[in-house]
């Protein structure tokens, strides 16, 4: 009984006690919360802005330093534009062929001569040229004249004295046989199929040309197809209506002064030596 007793008295103070020494450990956990708070400062980790004091932040940085590997892709891309500078070689190859075509081509205008001032009249539609020559052929026993015309005529003429030039396209001449045409278009000017008439200069105009009516008299020019020139001189008949010039010129020419040997070809046993030319002028004020 006496040891119940003694127990149950001593039972409030070690209470007492357990409670004090819990009281203790509060404090400590009390304690631990200002741990929490250098915790936080640890976790601070705005200190990529303090790269010096905390070695940690210097392995985020690194690998900033790690994106920084595309940097060397990236310089190696320079180096590939280097390589398409080759590409840009070949552009400069490819103009080059081209300026040598140009001047191939001038040439062939140079012989048309000047070109037309704001003055000119313009050879155009209405235009066209004839030329006719004695011709005879296994066909027929008797000689005939063989007419080869066409209308391809462009060029100016200037009334102010200054030159004259008219082109002729010959490929586009026709007559009645087509192995008259073929022969004219594919034997005698395969490589040159542009004739040039040119007159250097007017003669002074008479008031009755400018008054409308017909006027006569001649012209001197020259007839130029690749690189043989043939002088020639034309009787023509002139007529200034308003914002249009009619000239009807007619002329010959021989084979020899063309510097061609006579065409006897297919079916023709004889052909004269004289051409003759007929050409109407029909040109239109600019």
């Amino acid at each position: 009984m006496r040891t119940v007793i003694l127990v149950l008295l001593l039972l409030p103070i070690l209470l007492v006690g357990a409670l004090a020494c819990s009281g203790e450990d509060a404090e400590p956990t009390m304690v631990a919360d200002p741990t929490p708070t250098s915790a936080p400062q640890a976790t601070a980790e705005p200190e990529p802005t303090m790269s010096d004091a905390a070695p940690p932040p210097t392995p985020a940085p690194a690998e900033p330093t790690a994106t920084a590997a595309p940097a060397p892709t990236a310089t190696t891309a320079p180096t590939e534009p280097v390589e398409s500078a080759e590409p840009t070689e070949v552009p400069a190859d490819t103009p080059t062929p081209e300026p040598t075509e140009a001047p191939a081509d001038t040439p062939e205008p140079a012989t048309a001569g000047p070109a037309p001032g704001p003055d000119s009249f313009i050879v155009g539609e209405g235009s066209q040229i004839t030329f006719t020559v004695e011709e005879e052929t296994n066909f027929a026993p008797v000689r005939f004249d063989a007419v080869i015309s066409g209308t391809g005529l462009t060029g100016f003429a200037n009334l102010d004295g200054s030159t004259s030039v008219v082109l002729l396209d010959l490929h586009s001449l026709e007559s009645d046989q087509s192995f008259r045409d073929r022969y004219i278009r594919d034997r005698m000017f395969p490589t040159t199929p542009t004739a040039t008439v040119t007159v250097e200069s007017l003669p002074d105009l008479p008031q009755s040309f400018l008054d409308g009516e017909v006027t006569e008299g001649t012209l001197d020019g020259s007839l130029q197809i690749g690189d043989t020139i043939t002088p020639l001189t034309f009787y023509v008949e002139a007529r200034l209506d308003p914002g249009v010039i009619n000239v009807l010129g007619k002329t010959t020419f021989t084979w020899e002064e063309l510097g061609l040997a006579k065409p006897i070809f297919g079916p023709v046993t004889y052909l004269g030596d004289e051409v003759e030319v007929h050409v109407l002028i029909v040109a239109h004020e600019q």
